[in-house]
């Protein structure tokens, strides 16, 4: 199919983007440069941390979902489109939180790939043949699972607006914000989503709770790699790391019940369109 052509040229365009863009901000020391009074933030050292995820974790994970969709897979497929959409988060938070380095065009290509991308994966899903597929999936547990996502987010960063500390971001404090814009707009509503559509059993919950899980693993894993990264840098304790742990870790037990089960193969080669 057309579509598929397209969605595997273009996940392998934002792959290889986010290769290149991962490893200059590992290797390169103006991906992000000191502020103009020339304090160092832990941007830097937090962007590093999530970097080695995206190319041992996330980078991975695509290339599997994407082989063993192209071999029939509507499980690869949906893991394909959880991939996809961590790199499409990723990506868009880094093109438009500052500062403005060589890394920026390379950050928006890698996002506008991915958001085609995963676009025509998640169209080329038949999502009422999904059902028969899933039927030992833990439903329940990945929709409480996808809720408390939602819910935490959500209180993580409204606290601070219902604590009064509205004003103008300065320095580093602009990622905090153009974070937290991306979380409530885009993370929140996918939590509720795939948790609401799971709980009332219909089909595309399974493709949303799915590709909630590979995005959470890669998401979890990059936070805590990042929280990891700030602390080494600072010299401080790495305690605030163990509970974003528990994010990707009962994702990932999450998604081997998910993808791990038997299922007739007629149903997993009719599954897409």
């Amino acid at each position: 199919m057309r579509s598929d052509k397209l969605a595997m040229v273009l996940s392998v365009a934002s792959g290889a983007c986010a290769a290149v863009a991962s490893a200059m901000m590992l290797f390169y020391p103006r991906a992000f440069p000191p502020l103009p009074t020339g304090e160092v933030t832990t941007a830097g050292a937090e962007a590093r941390g999530w970097s080695v995820v995206t190319l041992g974790v996330a980078l991975p994970l695509l290339m599997v979902g994407l082989v063993t969709a192209r071999r029939g897979s509507v499980r690869g497929r949906i893991a394909w489109a959880g991939a996809l959409a961590y790199l499409l988060y990723t990506f868009l938070e880094l093109a438009v939180s500052p500062p403005f380095t060589p890394v920026y065009l390379i950050c928006v290509a890698a996002f506008a790939c991915a958001l085609i991308a995963l676009v025509a994966v998640a169209a080329s899903v038949e999502v009422g043949a999904l059902p028969p597929l899933f039927t030992q999936a833990p439903r329940r547990a990945t929709a409480i699972y996808a809720l408390a996502f939602a819910a935490v987010v959500a209180f993580a960063v409204l606290r601070r607006t219902v604590r009064g500390q509205v004003a103008w971001p300065q320095g580093d404090t602009v990622i905090t914000q153009v974070v937290e814009a991306l979380d409530l707009g885009l993370l929140v509503p996918f939590g509720i989503a795939a948790g609401v559509t799971l709980l009332l059993r219909r089909p595309v919950g399974y493709l949303l709770g799915g590709a909630l899980l590979v995005f959470a693993v890669c998401m979890g894993a990059a936070l805590t790699a990042m929280a990891g990264a700030a602390a080494w840098a600072a010299g401080t304790s790495a305690q605030r790391a163990v509970p974003l742990a528990m994010l990707w870790v009962v994702a990932a037990a999450l998604a081997i019940g998910f993808f791990r089960q038997p299922a007739p193969a007629r149903f997993e080669r009719h599954a897409h369109a």
